[in-house]
């Protein structure tokens, strides 16, 4: 069985280094390195983002790369995800609706020592896609001097993202303290695209204008972790997690293309940058039953180059809640095993809109049912939010997710056999 995980999950990650992923269709990822991903897997989803401070035998949790050593000597775990988003967007008395869908996530995790977990993966670290145009018209004066309008058609079209294939390791400094690290392999490609056409008063299309900029990254980051987890009396415990990334260098290659009455291709190398990261987040543990906890993510991307410039970019700040409780992951009843997670956060997004910063605020829930015959377990995740204002760029958007992932939990040493 093992075996045969590891074939499925090099198989997904082959195909998914050849097509990159895109999981929005919001006019928001037109802005810096699109729609930002925190690196939850489905569990921590629906506990609305929670993993700084989350260890657990049986999930695997890359936001926090210290809790690899939280997994039992001989097990083996491969999780896999996918999700499907349906978005609504609302200007002023125009509304339009979007679905889209993809591959998620894939990770895998194992022992190496008692005191020493690893773990490898893809994860996404950004999404962009979205279609968007508009048209106005001015009074301007044709060849015989009579007063016509000038019309202008605008239209705006972007896809792909960036993806990172991590290594991480971590392992116990003391009996109560773990540290670990991730790396990371950045990779994908984002298209931006603008159309001008202009259109004389008598019908006629008289100048047509194209900008495409490719923009193809292939860099690497660095995530540091560290967790202390307190017993509490004999059936609970506290759970301190800390996440740092320094600001780093992303390697970045533009190819600009201007289609005009000549058509100008430039390729070039811009200046971009990752922000420097701060996390940190506490849970509360009673007997595996519940677990309740709250984290915090700041990132300085307003001191992070983006095209060689600073300060086009807002600080980025992201509040987490979330908890889970089962009557007794235990019991003799499948009902009393069943997973109950709810969840909310809220971001104040780095992205800057004429001024303004967007905001995103979400509530999340979901269920994990766990497979009668091994210690997997199948995990469903919802949530709703909704970004912007009538104050940033008179849109508003609405937006639904669910997902879907299985957390397999096999023998790492050991064949199981059935009496």
């Amino acid at each position: 069985m093992k075996r045969f995980l590891i074939s499925i999950f090099s198989i997904i990650t082959f195909f998914a280094l050849l097509t990159a992923q895109n999981n929005t269709n919001s006019p928001y990822t037109r802005f810096g390195y699109g729609q930002l991903q925190d690196g939850a897997f489905g569990r921590a989803q629906a506990m609305g983002g929670l993993t700084y401070g989350m260890r657990s035998k049986g999930n695997i949790n890359p936001a926090n790369p210290a809790s690899y050593t939280c997994i039992d000597s001989t097990s083996f775990l491969f999780d896999i995800g996918v999700s499907g988003l349906l978005s609504n967007f609302k200007s002023n008395n125009t509304k339009k609706n979007t679905f889209t869908g993809n591959l998620e996530y894939v990770g895998l995790q194992f022992p190496i020592a008692k005191f020493m977990g690893m773990s490898i993966g893809m994860i996404p670290y950004s999404f962009v896609g979205y279609s968007y145009g508009y048209g106005d018209s001015t009074l301007v004066k044709n060849n015989t001097n009579d007063t016509v309008y000038m019309y202008h058609n605008r239209t705006f079209s972007g896809g792909g993202g960036i993806n990172q294939f991590y290594l991480g390791l971590a392992f116990n400094l003391w009996k109560r303290v773990s540290i670990g690290a991730n790396v990371y392999y950045l990779f994908g490609n984002v298209d931006h695209n603008r159309h001008l056409t202009v259109i004389s008063g008598e019908g006629d299309a008289t100048h047509n204008t194209a900008y495409n900029n490719n923009l193809h990254i292939r860099s690497y980051n660095l995530r540091f972790g560290a967790q202390y987890h307190q017993p509490i009396g004999k059936s609970s415990e506290l759970v301190f997690g800390l996440i740092y990334e320094y600001k780093s260098k992303l390697h970045t290659t533009n190819d600009i293309t201007s289609i005009s009455a000549d058509t100008i291709t430039i390729n070039q190398i811009n200046g971009f940058e990752l922000p420097t990261t701060y996390g940190g987040g506490i849970t509360y543990n009673h007997k595996n039953k519940l677990i309740v906890g709250a984290d915090v993510l700041w990132q300085n991307f307003a001191a992070a180059k983006h095209y060689n410039v600073t300060d086009t970019l807002n600080n980025r700040m992201k509040i987490c809640i979330g908890a889970e409780y089962s009557h007794n992951p235990h019991g003799a009843k499948y009902v009393e095993r069943i997973f109950w997670r709810l969840g909310a956060n809220y971001t104040a997004s780095y992205i800057n809109v004429n001024g303004q910063q967007t905001n995103d605020i979400s509530i999340t829930c979901g269920v994990g049912l766990p497979l009668r015959t091994i210690k997997s377990i199948v995990n469903l995740n919802f949530e709703y939010g909704h970004i912007g204002s009538q104050a940033t760029f008179m849109l508003r958007e609405q937006y639904f997710k669910f997902g879907l992932s299985v957390a397999i939990n096999e023998h790492w040493f050991f064949k199981q056999t059935i009496k």
